[in-house]
């Protein structure tokens, strides 16, 4: 049975990668992401027993909520996150469903490292030419 809060794959894997898609949240236990070392794309890990330490950090920004199997871990973090101002679903069946439906993954090890904040770095040209980037 799905939750009111709750998100399917399929409608997810539509929202990534546009301006309307969420926040992804990676929950999952550190011996179940060592057992699949993947993400779903443009996700992020956080330890759901520190949200107290990070829930600020997704105020007034949409979240979905990701753990193995989409229950108590993704849920009572998404609950921790609603309470603190931030619109927060679940991904229903978690990470397992995600991979069922062959959702698109990353491995850990094609990803660059994060610094502190949890951002990568990305560098490029100071004035990148159009020519370069956008015509062959």
């Amino acid at each position: 049975m799905s939750s009111i809060n709750a998100i399917s794959s399929e409608k997810l894997a539509r929202l990534i990668g546009t301006h309307r898609a969420p926040v992804l949240i990676d929950v999952r236990t550190d011996e179940d992401f060592a057992a699949d070392p993947r993400f779903i794309p443009a996700s992020i890990r956080r330890d759901h027993r520190s949200v107290s330490q990070w829930a600020e950090a997704f105020v007034a920004r949409a979240a979905t909520v990701i753990c193995q199997r989409g229950g108590k871990l993704s849920e009572g973090t998404a609950a921790w996150l609603r309470h603190n101002r931030a619109p927060a679903d679940i991904l229903e069946g978690g990470y397992e469903a995600w991979t069922q439906a062959g959702g698109a993954l990353v491995a850990e090890t094609k990803l660059p490292p994060r610094n502190e904040d949890g951002r990568t770095i990305w560098v490029t040209r100071a004035r990148p030419k159009v020519d370069r980037i956008a015509c062959p």
